[in-house]
C-alpha cells in the first residue's frame, strides 16, 4: 500500500473542497430570480445590485435586447449555459469613441467563449447600436430564439431561461478582458 503524506491528502482536501464552494456558488447564483419590471413602452427590464441591466422584448422569433453595466470596457449576456458556460450563447461587445464592436460568441468551455465565426459557424447577431456615457456601457442587439444551429443554445419564449451576464474592468475595449464583475439569474421571456 502506497503511503500518502498528510500534505497531499490536504491539497486534495481543498481542491474538492474548491470544486464544491464553486458549484454551490454558482447554482445559487443562477438560481436568482429578480423582479421584472414593466416598463412605460412595453419593454421586460432588470436591474441588478451591481449595476447590470438587461431590458428586452420578444418580437415574433427573435428577442430584441439592451445590456448596460457601469464600465468603460466590454459588457457581455449568455444564455442557457449547460455546464457553467458552456452551451451558452453570448454576445459581448463594446464602445471605443463611435466604433461600436459586437460578436456572438459560443461557450465552448465550462471556462471559455469564442467567436461563433472562429469555430466554423455562423454569427447570429444583428447590431442595434451602442454607447457609452457616464461611465457606462450600453449594447443593443437581436438574437433569433432558436435559428437550429449547433453553436446555438435556443432562448425559449414563455418559458425561465438561465441568463449569465458579465462586464470588464473599466478601458477593457477587447473580447479577452478577464471580468470585473459577473453573475446569473433566470426569468421567463
Amino acid at each position: 500500500m502506497k503511503k500518502t503524506t498528510g500534505w497531499k491528502v490536504m491539497s486534495a482536501y481543498r481542491a474538492a473542497l474548491l470544486v464544491i464552494l464553486t458549484f454551490v456558488a454558482f447554482t445559487s447564483h443562477a438560481q436568482q430570480r429578480p423582479d421584472v419590471e414593466q416598463t412605460a413602452d412595453g419593454l421586460n427590464r432588470i436591474e441588478l445590485e451591481s449595476g447590470f441591466t438587461f431590458t428586452w422584448k420578444i418580437d415574433g422569433d427573435e428577442i430584441e435586447a439592451t445590456i448596460s453595466a457601469p464600465t468603460t470596457g466590454w459588457v457581455s449576456v449568455g444564455f442557457n449555459p449547460t455546464n457553467r458556460m458552456q452551451g451558452a450563447t453570448y454576445v459581448i461587445g463594446y464602445v471605443q469613441g463611435e466604433n461600436v464592436s459586437i460578436r456572438h460568441d459560443w461557450g465552448h468551455t465550462p471556462t471559455g467563449h469564442q467567436a461563433v465565426t472562429a469555430a466554423g459557424g455562423t454569427s447570429r447577431v444583428t447590431s442595434l447600436g451602442g454607447r457609452e456615457q457616464a461611465g457606462r456601457t450600453e449594447l443593443s442587439f437581436k438574437l433569433p430564439l432558436d435559428p437550429g444551429d449547433r453553436f446555438f443554445s435556443a432562448l425559449k419564449a414563455g418559458e425561465e431561461n438561465t441568463v449569465i451576464w458579465a462586464f470588464g474592468p473599466n478601458g477593457s475595449n477587447n473580447y479577452t478582458a478577464y471580468h470585473a464583475q459577473r453573475g446569473a439569474f433566470v426569468t421567463g421571456f
